[in-house]
């Protein structure tokens, strides 16, 4: 069947559901079921059903195209966001249209701000927030649009926001090194902070931080400025592993403990820093237990492979998507005016524990 030929109404007799159960589904609204959800898109699918978006632009004043805003492409975490968000973007009917800061404050404000589709073309709009300093405004970047923030990690939200579960999965990732026998723990991401001040803490790494800090302290182990890393990427990375293998060389000179687990704030750096640490024939899980964080880091990533909180990517554009179209509808409200207080979702996570934090091997003699 030709989709000039086919209608709402036989889009909604093949799911079995109502008419509008097809439009709110196709258009992504929320308060339609994912099973429901699904059927409808295989039944539009199967007819072959496509929505006129100049008809439907004309009749509702949208464009079903949503603005998304990351760092930048290459990197697994952002590739692997801007993936989720855009699959979820497509799955209810509307339009992605992405593009990339370069880790850039100036360039995320001049995307909001002055995109030649901004406030024109966009119905609504995404930004991940982890480039914005804790000083800028950020109920400001939206210009009174719809608008989404990606971790913005703001103790009292002034934007609607989804954040990862920085503090909870950090906390996480600690127990598990301490339930694998580790003892002496190294933290790897934001600056050494005193626990006094990681209490107003606004940032993912410095939320992972509380919450790795927190377990330490909880199991009765140190946190101090001498096994804690700033590093997130692959230049410090390397070298934080280098230092943390000059970290171990030094204490077993000195017949102290020497560090035996690390725990990292993303697994970007978690893999360059085992790659560091071998770089001085240290290996994990053999002399370190080493985990991460985000959940990009496949088995095929390294050898040995990585163990890691593995953030719900999914259920993350799933709440993006909820939070961003529930704003769009208020704003196409008969007064034009939307009161709704900003909100703030965390999303899901969990532990994969793989072959860095395995119980060692020995060593062949």
């Amino acid at each position: 069947m030709g989709s000039d030929k086919v209608t709402l109404r036989d889009v909604a007799a093949a799911a079995g559901v109502s008419p509008m159960t097809v439009s709110n589904a196709l258009r992504g609204k929320p308060g339609v079921k994912s099973a429901t959800r699904q059927k409808v898109l295989a039944a539009a699918k199967q007819l072959d059903y496509r929505i006129n978006l100049t008809a439907s632009a004309l009749k509702s004043g949208r464009s079903n195209i949503i603005h998304i805003v990351i760092n930048d492409f290459e990197t697994p975490y952002f590739s692997k966001l801007a993936q989720a968000i855009s699959t979820e973007t497509t799955a209810r009917g509307l339009i992605p249209f992405i593009e990339q800061t370069g880790y850039s404050t100036q360039n995320a404000e001049r995307a909001l701000a002055s995109s030649p589709f901004s406030g024109q073309q966009f119905d609504g709009e995404i930004l991940n927030a982890n480039v914005m300093g804790s000083d800028i405004p950020l109920a400001e970047l939206s210009h009174g649009r719809p608008f989404v923030m990606i971790n913005a990690c703001e103790q009292e939200p002034t934007v609607d926001a989804v954040d990862p579960p920085n503090e909870e999965g950090a906390r996480l990732a600690v127990q598990h090194l301490i339930e694998r026998g580790c003892r002496t723990i190294a933290l790897v991401g934001a600056p050494y902070t005193p626990r006094a001040e990681l209490a107003n803490a606004n940032g993912a790494f410095a939320l992972r931080l509380r919450g790795a800090s927190g377990a330490l302290l909880d199991a009765g182990l140190p946190y101090d400025s001498a096994r804690t890393f700033a590093a997130g990427g692959r230049d410090d990375g390397l070298e934080t592993g280098h230092r943390i293998a000059h970290a171990i060389f030094d204490a077993r000179d000195r017949g102290v403990a020497p560090i035996d687990g690390i725990c990292c704030a993303n697994d970007y750096a978690a893999l360059n820093i085992m790659r560091g640490l071998a770089d001085f024939g240290l290996r994990a899980p053999e002399d370190v237990r080493i985990i991460g964080f985000d959940g990009i880091a496949e088995g095929a990533y390294a050898t040995p492979s990585l163990s890691t909180i593995a953030i719900d990517f999914d259920q993350l554009a799933r709440f993006t998507l909820d939070a961003l179209i529930r704003r769009i509808d208020e704003t196409h409200h008969a007064d034009g005016t939307d009161r709704r207080p900003a909100s703030r979702a965390i999303v899901g996570h969990r532990l994969i524990a793989r072959e860095s934090t395995a119980a060692a091997p020995r060593r062949e003699p």
